[in-house]
């Protein structure tokens, strides 16, 4: 967003700098206008035809003042610039108001975080095979987390595929008392296990953690908009927080 309204502002800027030197001032500002608003719409419609048409404004607006519109005075830099400026705005409108359309984070599907020395890598709409092999590659070291967000809902799954995993899911992001932690065994405080969650490592009950034959079939019923229980029961509500890793 920032770059992009840096190029909008730097373009402008430069599309003057251009304009001013062979024309007056009420010549640029008309135009910068007229560019700047057609690439604009251009940009907010955002099909081929939109590219299409950007197209024909590059090329056919200076043709147009020299050999249509006699006596139309026009400066080829600034013409393009406003251009480039135009589009770039529309495209950032167009994104906006897809980003506000009920249901386009849905159609996008599921998106797959995961972190390597603390440098995240994402993935859309993953397979549950695609998953699964981040989910066993947890070394609790290097690479300690694994979250897949579907609109509201997510899972993370921390810690040593080795040793111990931790799974957090959610139905609801927003309310904190639909997270749960999917249960292992008896939860007893004084059988601990130290579990990598993010950049951290704590001790946590024993009963918490799940082996990854145990926690793959939890993750595979999230990515199926299912739920399913642990093997000794699920613990829900705002205290599983508490336990709740944080991120990079």
């Amino acid at each position: 967003m920032v770059g992009n309204i840096a190029l909008i502002a730097f373009a402008i800027a430069v599309a003057f700098f251009f304009g001013l030197q062979p024309l007056t001032l009420p010549v640029v500002l008309a135009n910068v206008l007229i560019a700047f608003t057609l690439a604009g719409l251009l940009g907010f419609l955002g099909s081929g035809w939109a590219i299409a048409g950007l197209a024909v404004a590059f090329f056919g607006g200076p043709l147009a003042a020299r050999f249509v519109l006699v006596g139309a005075q026009l400066s080829v830099q600034t013409w393009y610039m406003s251009l480039i400026a135009g589009w770039t705005l529309g495209s950032l409108i167009r994104r906006s108001v897809d980003r506000d359309l009920p249901g386009h984070d849905a159609a996008a599907g599921p998106l797959l975080q995961w972190w390597i020395r603390g440098r995240r890598y994402v993935l859309r709409a993953p397979t549950v095979a695609q998953v699964e092999a981040k989910i066993r590659a947890l070394d609790g070291r290097e690479r300690t987390v694994v979250i897949v967000m579907d609109g509201a809902r997510q899972i993370n799954v921390c810690g040593d595929a080795a040793r111990a995993l931790i799974v957090f899911r959610t139905a609801d992001v927003t309310d904190d008392e639909r997270w749960e932690i999917p249960l292992g065994g008896p939860v007893d405080a004084t059988d601990v296990i130290e579990i990598a969650m993010s950049n951290a490592s704590a001790p946590v009950a024993r009963g918490l953690t799940l082996d990854v034959a145990s926690a793959m079939p939890i993750v595979a019923a999230f990515l199926a908009r299912k739920e399913i229980e642990g093997v000794a029961g699920t613990w829900r509500g705002a205290e599983v927080l508490t336990v709740r890793p944080s991120l990079p």
